[in-house]
């Protein structure tokens, strides 16, 4: 006798990704396909393109290729929620160590030769993290899919933190020390020697129009030779040797972004190598020719070196250091180190 027990209807999915592994993340439900495109969702096609006939996004905003850009993934699985608490908390600590300082009376035993470095080089970065800012906002928006442009919005954001950060130490700088200002600092940054190759660096990225050659050529070549030699090398290791508590604990959260951003960016080149391995060309030709520019730029500071009485290293030291981490960067993406950078 047949059985008149009707089977139990299979759970509905109501699933629209797939997720990397087996559970998807707070992440992944909360960024893939926020950006619409008619490989997707969007059925009707665009609906909105510019008077010349471009769509919202273009696959030739640059010249990487990938087949399905939603498939990318951010190590550091970074949402508004998640930066904007770590961002809080790098926050509270420089403000703890700037209270802390002013009530010990610690910024009245600062070096007169780190003074100097605070009222005139140290706030000029700002400028170049503001110009990375602008530069990294045109990333965010040209770039084919959420999950790429995620990471670079949380990126630019940090870079104007970064910027506020210089601005207000100096404010603080100058409620302590008499006579202290940086108005200086515009001056040294459009004017300096010191300055000058880093801040042709970020306008020839400003002028860039293939968001992938930008992303690479920040984080992959600017950040980890140019960027970390100045902030790592001698801000961080020379400010504690000359009175300053504050700067190094400035400078760790500007580190602590740059790993996540040099993780993000890495990662997007293992992807889009594994998408097309026809990538790897136009990557190789990136890293070749802005590190030339990036190698100028760093080489640029290497006066900041002897400034100050007591110096806890040399600039050749400083710059092989990040010249071997860098090589080991390339390295474990499988890309060679270009011959007029290697260490």
């Amino acid at each position: 006798m047949e059985s008149t027990r009707q089977k139990k209807p299979a759970a509905a999915d109501f699933r629209y990704f797939q997720p990397a592994k087996r559970r998807p993340t707070q992440y992944e439900e909360v960024t893939l396909h926020t950006q619409w495109d008619p490989k997707n969702y969007a059925r009707q096609g665009w609906f909105s393109q510019s008077s010349n006939g471009r769509p919202p996004w273009d696959e030739n905003s640059t010249r990487l290729r990938a087949n399905d850009w939603w498939g990318y993934r951010d190590p550091g699985q970074q949402w508004f929620r998640s930066h904007v608490e770590t961002q809080s908390r790098h926050e509270e600590a420089i403000e703890l160590a700037v209270e802390g300082a002013k009530r010990s009376g610690l910024f009245a035993t600062i070096a007169l030769a780190w003074r100097d470095i605070l009222a005139t080089y140290y706030p000029a970065y700002r400028y170049f993290e503001y110009g990375l800012f602008l530069a990294l906002c045109y990333v965010q928006r040209e770039a084919l899919s959420d999950v790429v442009a995620a990471p670079v919005v949380f990126e630019s954001l940090g870079k104007d933190r970064h910027a506020q950060a210089i601005a207000l130490y100096g404010m603080d700088l100058e409620e302590a020390i008499p006579g202290f200002s940086d108005a200086k600092a515009k001056q040294v940054w459009m004017e300096d020697p010191v300055y000058q190759p880093a801040r042709e660096y970020v306008e020839r990225l400003l002028a860039c129009r293939d968001w992938g050659e930008i992303l690479i050529a920040a984080n992959l070549v600017l950040e980890p030779l140019v960027a970390t030699l100045l902030t790592r090398e001698f801000l961080m290791r020379f400010a504690p040797y000359q009175g300053d508590t504050v700067t190094p604990l400035i400078m760790e959260t500007v580190a602590a972004d740059r790993r996540l951003n040099i993780a993000a960016t890495a990662e997007l080149v293992r992807f889009v190598l594994a998408e097309s391995p026809a990538n790897r060309e136009a990557i190789q030709e990136w890293l070749s020719t802005w590190s030339v520019r990036a190698s100028r730029a760093a080489h640029a500071f290497a006066p900041l070196f002897t400034h100050t009485e007591y110096k806890p290293l040399t600039f050749a030291a400083a710059w092989q250091r990040v010249q071997e981490e860098w090589a080991a960067l390339l390295q474990e993406l499988t890309f060679s180190v270009p011959p007029k950078v290697q260490p």
